[in-house]
């Protein structure tokens, strides 16, 4: 790409999505409202709150775009958030998680230089966990970058599943070329987690770049949707599938091939492991191994048939 198309200080949106958080929304508000890199519009979508978080919306006037829709779910809301935004750039802030007043622009100028080579990137910043109060936990998410190739597509193709290369919603940002291949997302059946399929889709379609800065907080307060919670593992397989359906849908629409398949992958294991059933981990470990031969598969293969036979002799005894 000429890098005289590139415009250095681009619109960029902030897209704050809400759901009974008027008890933190002012503060994220304000760190949207408060950055240091002056070209932006803030629009927050409200998902049919029952809180105060409306009257906190209102009192912003029109420093704010307003939307206040029936409750979706978070895909909905990154669905209609980004429909009415203009930026060249875009953010999604959790309405309970907090910007540092430069993440905008450390993250601008990151991406800028990258999208002149590649206008279809993604970057991703590491965040500190916080308590209710703001006070912070010591801790980062995620803990570092992420150590894997800018595009994960040759991955998945390998090895059926591939890693998230990305931090919580707060955390990500989009060149708006990319998010307009990955956007509108499935509503239904993704309440939260919408980040996951979006990070994902880019990492497959586009390329993604981590800095390593702290350039948020990310708040740790017993009401997160997915954060420290026990995954029920029926929902949990349940939203695997659709994922690994509209990210095969993605490819198909684009030239590439359907390859994600996490219940085929390496990755699975976790999930047969918490279910205890090793036995369908002997066969996944025989489904990886036939699609594909290498060091790693054959390691994931014998150490499964040890878990296999350690579990009937457990069983036995």
């Amino acid at each position: 790409m000429n890098d005289k198309k590139i415009n250095t200080e681009p619109l960029v949106s902030i897209i704050i999505n809400n759901y009974n958080y008027g008890s933190f929304l002012k503060e994220a508000i304000d760190s949207a409202l408060q950055q240091n890199y002056r070209n932006i519009e803030v629009i927050v979508v409200d998902d049919g709150s029952t809180d105060n978080s409306r009257d906190v919306i209102e009192s912003y006037g029109d420093q704010i775009k307003a939307i206040l829709k029936p409750n979706g779910g978070q895909a909905s809301a990154f669905n209609v958030g980004f429909k009415e935004s203009h930026g060249d750039i875009v953010c999604f802030l959790d309405a309970d998680d907090i910007f540092n007043e430069n993440k905008v622009k450390e993250c601008v100028a990151f991406l800028v230089k990258k999208m002149m080579t590649n206008p279809l990137v993604m970057v991703y910043h590491l965040m500190e966990v916080v308590a209710q109060d703001g006070c912070s936990l010591h801790r980062y998410e995620p803990r570092k970058l992420w150590n894997c190739e800018p595009n994960l597509y040759e991955h998945a193709k390998k090895y059926h599943f591939f890693p998230y290369p990305g931090a919580p919603t707060s955390g990500d940002i989009f060149s708006r070329k990319l998010l307009e291949l990955i956007l509108p997302i499935p509503e239904r059946g993704v309440e939260y987690q919408a980040d996951n399929l979006v990070v994902r889709a880019a990492a497959l379609l586009g390329e993604v770049y981590g800095i390593n800065q702290v350039l948020g907080k990310y708040r740790f307060h017993g009401h997160n949707r997915w954060y420290g919670t026990e995954i029920n593992l029926e929902s949990f397989r349940n939203f695997a599938l659709l994922r690994d359906s509209f990210l095969n849908k993605k490819l198909k629409e684009y030239g590439k091939e359907s390859v994600v398949s996490l219940f085929d992958s390496m990755s699975a294991k976790h999930y047969y492991k918490r279910m205890g059933n090793y036995k369908e981990m002997m066969k996944l470990a025989l489904r990886v191994i036939r699609y594909n031969i290498s060091i790693e598969t054959i390691g994931f293969f014998i150490k499964t048939n040890i878990q296999y036979y350690l579990s009937l002799l457990n069983i036995r005894v």
